[in-house]
């Protein structure tokens, strides 16, 4: 009895803490606004271009508005049932967001600079090529290292090849690679001064690749446990338990769009690849964390959660609305569906890479307007199966509803 009473109260709290005054005062020359408005300017746009979807706009750090649309498990996968904001899904890249705050948060606690030197930090045994050794944390943060593209993959094993390697494009000044955020959960642990399992100086070959493993859990628990502490626990009272892999029952899926009869995907445990990528969360909570950022010093000072939008460290586009020209910052998280995009994948255009797809979005606005955004499928331009998905077209509805919404101020 006690449980069902806990339950409706959080419910009851849960309503009321969602449906306080969405009008704010956010327009031009501070015209008051209707959040809910938003939320329409956005669905008439992305209703009906995806599976579903679910997003989250928070003002000034207090979340006002929250709407959910289309499908979160489709009956192919059984307990089918309607998207809602309480369903958990893999952030895909937006983790990185969470793991340059974790990152930042170590640095400042152990009176780091950013401009420090990471290799010190790293595995011990590692042998690092002469290029590694003169990368700093905010060049990791920035995607401006100096690693190629080219995709080693996330795991323990080929993060120790990538640093071993010499640099491949070390004239660039910025290449996206996600090894840039893999190798922060050694430089986080490693920081924290956490305990890991040395490797000794005389070792048999499967001693090695022993201890290497117990190195590899351990690096990605200490991270886990570190961002549920410092991060994801101090923005939220049901966030302390996030963790890099699905939990639920019967979680949440992603699937293809136009929807066939392919099963869904939760893109399954992905703690041994984090930091990169894997936090598994709501749309809620990626609210709360994002609010608790850059309007909390919580996590971090203002200082250091500033830079974080001015250089683009752990946010990857700064721009203006394309009419009203309010100034905005981004971070997205993509897993590949059926087609990919053509520009990229070339020879392999129409070829599967998940069964299904996921798009995730931070996205803020210089007056203070926070959306969080995810999506459970490509998001088509038309619902002509043969457009190519376009993993940008959520964020550009999403900011074309803004500047509707936020010039409709203007008329006011």
């Amino acid at each position: 009895m006690k449980t069902l009473l806990n339950s409706a109260l959080f419910l009851i709290l849960f309503i009321v803490a969602t449906s306080c005054d969405k009008t704010v005062e956010v327009g031009p020359n501070n015209a008051t606004l209707n959040t809910d408005d938003l939320v329409k300017a956005i669905a008439k746009r992305l209703d009906g271009k995806c599976v579903g979807y679910q997003l989250v706009i928070s003002v000034k750090g207090s979340q006002k508005s929250i709407y959910a649309y289309g499908d979160a498990r489709l009956a192919q996968d059984g307990n089918a049932r309607k998207m809602n904001v309480t369903d958990k899904f893999n952030l895909a890249s937006c983790s990185k967001t969470i793991t340059a705050a974790a990152l930042l948060h170590v640095l400042n606690a152990q009176k780091k600079s950013v401009d420090d030197l990471i290799h010190p930090y790293l595995p011990a045994h590692w042998t690092l090529s002469a290029g590694v050794k003169t990368i700093t944390f905010k060049q990791l943060m920035t995607h401006s290292s100096g690693f190629s593209n080219k995709s080693y993959g996330s795991d323990y094993a080929n993060l120790k090849k990538l640093v071993g390697e010499s640099l491949k494009d070390s004239s660039k000044p910025e290449v996206y690679n996600n090894a840039n955020y893999a190798l922060m959960r050694f430089l986080i642990v490693s920081l924290a001064g956490h305990a890991i399992t040395p490797m000794p100086d005389k070792v048999t070959t499967l001693g090695a690749q022993t201890i290497e493993d117990t190195q590899a859990q351990q690096y990605a628990d200490n991270y886990i446990s570190y961002c549920q502490r410092n991060v994801l626990g101090v923005s939220g009272s049901t966030m302390s338990s996030i963790v890099c892999k699905p939990t639920d029952a019967s979680p949440a899926q992603c699937y293809q769009f136009p929807a066939d009869n392919g099963k869904g995907t939760d893109f399954g445990d992905m703690t041994l690849t984090n930091a990169e990528r894997g936090w598994n969360m709501t749309s809620v909570q990626m609210a709360a964390f994002f609010s608790t950022l850059h309007y909390t010093e919580k996590i971090l000072p203002k200082s250091l959660s500033d830079m974080m939008k001015s250089d683009r460290a752990g946010y990857d586009i700064k721009g203006q609305t394309p009419t009203a020209k309010v100034g905005y910052y981004a971070k997205n998280g993509f897993y590949p569906g059926k087609f990919g995009n053509k520009a990229n994948d070339g020879a392999n255009f129409g070829k599967i890479f998940n069964s299904g797809q996921l798009e995730s979005w931070f996205i803020g606005f210089d007056n203070d307007v926070q959306i969080s955004f995810i999506a459970n499928s490509q998001v088509f331009v038309t619902s002509d199966s043969k457009t190519l998905p376009n993993g940008d077209l959520a964020a550009n509805s999403i900011i074309a509803a803004f500047d509707e919404w936020y010039q409709s101020g203007i008329k006011k």
